[in-house]
């Protein structure tokens, strides 16, 4: 960072208060030191038969769930704590989380958690609304930044920095919101709670996507009609996906993936199968193995971003022998290029 942007950072505050000064650098693996007992049960009062409300089951530090990096790269020394959701004038969710260095050795936070516009941030934290099935982004501030707060700096070992980041409230009534980060596995259901602390900046509200782009304008795109209670298929449309005659995704497919990733870690199953079609122009000689090559290009991208460890991935090719629509048009052509992935809910 040079001079200039260390004084930006500086000199800009976020909810009302100085900007962080401390974060992590994504050098090296570490020893795992134990980090604080949160193993106590705070409970509500052992004389009431009721659960206690949401908002006090939380730890004496006020976190209510923790998770430690997913991340092969950086191993287990991060440890990310989150507080229940603040609803803030019933516009916007505060995302409160601590991040916490548990190696022996130094890290700086840079794009761990962001994305490379709002480095030291926690920018590429999502809110998901399950009911709604939709994906919440940060609100931005006038200049276009993430309305969260910046950290800068290393974090020592043992040492935590809090980060924070505003986004649009969900529809009145929601008590409770998916939180995901690049580097962890869905923090579910977290709680939404009252607060009585104001916006205090000017911002525009992020975006709220569908979860699997259903109204995706290329078409094509969408959860099949073959779903079923128990089975989720998400049809994806290679037109999206790849350019003509191509198996390698563009850069467009990035959001799509992490979309439908975000769906198979908040499901329960253990296989996906991924499959892809083509529609019915040229011959089966080409058609087959694209079509298995495109599956597998959007395995590959979806293993990278599933955090649980327990999915595995089957893939099959069927070029242009299972068509769902008529080749005759050039409609019916384009639901036919497609990827398919299925798997329980």
């Amino acid at each position: 960072m040079t001079n200039k942007e260390s004084d930006e950072v500086e000199n800009r505050t976020r909810f009302g208060r100085p900007l962080l000064a401390a974060a992590l650098m994504i050098v090296l693996v570490g020893c795992v030191i134990n980090p604080e007992d949160e193993s106590g049960d705070d409970g509500g009062d052992p004389d009431s038969s009721e659960d206690p409300p949401q908002e006090e089951q939380t730890d004496e530090r006020g976190f209510i769930a923790t998770s430690y990096t997913t991340s092969t790269q950086l191993g287990v020394n991060l440890e990310i704590n989150v507080r229940p959701l603040e609803l803030i004038d019933g516009e916007a969710v505060k995302l409160s989380m601590e991040v916490s260095n548990t190696s022996d050795g130094g890290y700086s936070l840079r794009d761990a958690l962001s994305d490379t516009d709002n480095m030291h941030s926690a920018s590429s934290a999502t809110l998901i609304d399950a009911e709604e099935q939709s994906r919440h982004l940060n609100n931005e501030l006038d200049d276009g930044s993430c309305y969260c707060t910046f950290a800068d700096g290393e974090l020592a070992a043992g040492e935590s920095t809090d980060l924070e980041v505003m986004f649009p409230a969900p529809p009145e009534g929601t008590e409770s919101m998916t939180v995901t980060t690049p580097i962890t596995s869905p923090f579910f259901d977290i709680p939404i709670v009252e607060s009585s602390e104001s916006a205090g900046e000017e911002y525009t509200d992020g975006e709220i996507l569908p979860l699997t782009l259903i109204s995706d304008d290329e078409g094509g795109t969408g959860r099949s009609d073959q779903e079923t209670d128990e089975e989720l298929s998400i049809l994806l449309s290679s037109d999206v996906l790849f350019d003509l005659e191509s198996s390698d995704l563009t850069s467009d497919a990035d959001e799509i993936i992490e979309q439908v990733a975000s769906e198979i870690d908040q499901s329960s199953s253990d296989t996906v199968t991924v499959e892809g079609h083509t529609d019915n122009q040229g011959t089966d000689a080409v058609n087959d193995p694209l079509s298995e090559e495109r599956a597998e290009s959007v395995e590959s991208a979806l293993a990278e971003q599933v955090t649980r460890d327990d999915v595995t991935f089957e893939t099959e090719g069927h070029g242009s022998s299972d068509p769902v629509a008529d080749n005759d048009t050039e409609e019916g052509q384009e639901l036919n290029r497609r990827v398919t992935v299925t798997f329980e809910k």
